[in-house]
């Protein structure tokens, strides 16, 4: 993935990579020395998503290494599984 500013995440809408609609970026964690992005947090579209972490506010938890791309959408591959992320 490209570099981009975090700010430009907020409130991006969240895509799986079989154009599964997962829901919008909340927040994000990050590295603050490095500024390597480590996760974002997705206000779920629906609570039939399935293959992520959620925190204890129900947002799911995406690992930076399952982003695959940024457009108009932030794309996550769906295809691997928690343990690999």
């Amino acid at each position: 993935m490209t570099t981009v500013l975090a700010s430009t995440l907020s409130d991006t809408p969240v895509m799986g990579s079989d154009g599964t609609e997962l829901g919008t970026v909340h927040n994000l964690t990050m590295n603050v020395e490095t500024g390597e992005l480590r996760r974002v947090l997705v206000t779920p579209a629906s609570d039939d998503i399935r293959g992520f972490d959620r925190n204890d506010d129900g947002k799911i938890v995406v690992p930076a290494s399952r982003m695959t791309d940024l457009d108009d959408y932030l794309i996550v591959d769906l295809t691997k599984r928690e343990s690999d992320a």
